[in-house]
């Protein structure tokens, strides 16, 4: 899949720091190297990634081209990779900061729904979450979105309020 721009590089390249404050962006950093005993440069990368994450799903989540359907048909959403749904699981663990991102960059609190589609098996998802993320404007980091969306958990666990 090629991705091109439609305007300058220079303004697809905005830092992913910029979408929540210095202080929500520390303790989420912080608390990801500690608890995936990864360097702090690594964590604030990732946690980088994650944030343009939830920006591209704010995005998106209002369109009504949001994308495929799911099983239960809902409109499908942007979907992470291995280590973004690492950070999303570390950052639900601090709720105060996760909350805070949330607002400051979706408008609210965006919940974590693990699925597994056909569609992220077959490499369908990462390509509209690829074209999401780039769609936000913020710098995307290839070496956290190589590969295939997953699910954290089993195959479409029961949701909440199904």
């Amino acid at each position: 899949m090629t991705i091109t721009a439609d305007r300058p590089l220079s303004a697809l390249a905005a830092d992913p720091r910029g979408l929540v404050s210095a202080e929500v962006f520390e303790k989420i950093a912080r608390y990801f190297a500690v608890r995936q005993e990864v360097t702090q440069t690594y964590a604030e990368r990732a946690v980088g990634q994650f944030l343009v994450f939830l920006r591209a799903y704010a995005d998106r989540v209002d369109k009504r081209d949001f994308g495929l359907l799911l099983p239960t048909g809902e409109s499908y959403r942007v979907v992470p990779t291995r280590p973004i749904d690492a950070v999303w699981h570390a950052a639900l663990q601090i709720s105060e900061p996760y909350t805070a991102a949330c607002d400051q960059i979706a408008g609210g609190y965006v919940h974590h729904r693990p699925i597994l589609t056909e569609a992220m098996q077959d490499g369908t998802a990462i390509a509209y979450t690829l074209a999401a993320l780039h769609d936000t404007g913020y710098r995307v980091d290839m070496e956290f979105w190589g590969g295939e969306a997953e699910s954290c958990c089993p195959p479409n666990p029961p949701q909440p309020g199904k």
